[in-house]
């Protein structure tokens, strides 16, 4: 990335910190008030409310933050807005009512009320990213973890244990309103999705099976092994990924917008070579030093999952060290229009996540653990190596 980026990318690490120091916050307090088990129910309402909310949109804002063109990638945002608030209120009215009927647990109604909100949020920091304002997206995404912090806080004092999985869409609804609201278009909704609908299927689709990896393992755990385990799985996988989601996220908003502008093929392949030789070279010592604060910091912050975090977070930080490089790249097949690549990736990590949530349960969060990073750094060593064919490739 250019010089001129780092400030920004700077700001948008700081926030993104504040964010995760928020989640870690919640994590805390959660274990330590009520318990592994609450803490295991919050993680997995917030895991279901994450997956729903990016899928909702179709895709809408990535093709937005892709279009070169600013006049359609309003028009984009605009239908991404849209379905996020349609389809969102009528996840949240099918949540509570399955919750009501006592179909489902009340977590699961807690997160569907926070998909709409969450989903909006989600669109209006694409929008920013691509302006290249990355630390303003990242204010954005920081907003609903920062909130929740008090509102747990509260039921904490007043003994509120059932209140904590509704902090999640209080607080994500809180942070919408104080946002200040973005211009509104009128998107000839179904002329987008005609002229988008090649990209937004594939990238739709890779999407839920990314999205799916990431956060519906947390489910898929929960399922099989109970909400204790769903919980040191959603800690441990934070805990790990934590240098990704600090730089990784704040580095592809940057170099997205710096491929989208510059266009030339010449001038892309430099951009992207140097980002990969950075956050290679950032990466490594990163991850070592987390190595080491993780077996002695984990059990005495987070007594409630003890030593297993801290055997959780080691066998995931190798994943987390490739994945840091890997991931602010990944969107370069689908600039050059390789789908079929882009989704053969999240095909083979969605198989990773829940293989390793299937077979590893057995021997508790350790053996998801082990066999998710096995198999995940194979994938993004090949993101990789695909990212970089597709940055030299000919238009």
């Amino acid at each position: 990335m250019s010089l001129s980026g780092v400030p920004n990318v700077r700001g948008a690490v700081g926030w993104t910190l504040a964010q995760h120091g928020a989640f870690f916050a919640s994590a805390w307090l959660v274990s330590w008030w009520a318990g592994a088990g609450r803490f295991g129910e919050w993680s997995q309402a917030l895991a279901l409310a994450t997956v729903l909310a990016a899928l909702i949109t179709l895709r809408m804002e990535y093709a937005g933050q892709l279009d070169a063109r600013a006049p359609r990638a309003a028009s984009l945002f605009a239908a991404a807005r849209r379905l996020a608030l349609g389809l969102g209120l009528g996840v949240a009215a099918l949540g509570i009512g399955a919750a009501l009927a006592g179909a489902v647990p009340w977590w699961v109604g807690a997160g569907a009320l926070a998909v709409a909100p969450l989903a909006l949020v989600q669109v209006r920091a694409a929008a920013h990213a691509r302006e290249g304002r990355v630390a303003a997206a990242a204010v954005v995404r920081a907003l609903p973890a920062i909130c929740m912090v008090p509102l747990q806080a509260v039921a904490c004092a007043f003994q509120e244990t059932d209140a904590i999985a509704w902090s999640l869409p209080v607080a994500a609804w809180v942070s919408l309103c104080v946002m200040p609201a973005p211009r509104h278009g009128a998107p000839r909704l179904r002329r987008l999705l005609r002229a988008r609908w090649p990209f937004l299927r594939t990238e739709w689709l890779g999407l839920a099976l990314n999205t799916a990896a990431n956060h519906g393992q947390v489910l898929a755990v929960g399922l099989v092994a109970g909400d204790a385990a769903a919980g040191v799985i959603a800690l441990g996988m934070r805990v790990a990924m934590l240098p990704t989601s600090l730089v990784g996220l704040a580095w592809a908003d940057g170099l997205r917008a710096q491929v989208v502008a510059g266009g030339a093929r010449d001038q892309a392949q430099a951009v992207v070579t140097a980002a990969l030789r950075r956050m290679a070279g950032v990466s490594l010592p990163m991850h070592l030093a987390g190595a080491l604060a993780a077996w002695w910091l984990l059990p005495w912050l987070f007594p409630a999952q003890g030593r297993e975090l801290a055997a959780v977070v080691l066998l995931l930080l190798p994943l987390g060290a490739v994945r840091m490089v890997a991931s602010p790249v990944a969107f370069l097949p689908a600039w050059r229009g390789w789908l079929g690549w882009s989704l053969l990736g999240q095909c083979l990590l969605f198989t990773a996540a829940f293989g390793a949530a299937l077979a590893g349960a057995r021997w508790g969060a350790e053996g998801v653990a082990t066999a998710y990073a096995a198999a995940a750094i194979c994938v993004y060593m090949g993101y990789i190596v695909c990212a970089l064919r597709a940055v030299r490739a000919d238009t």
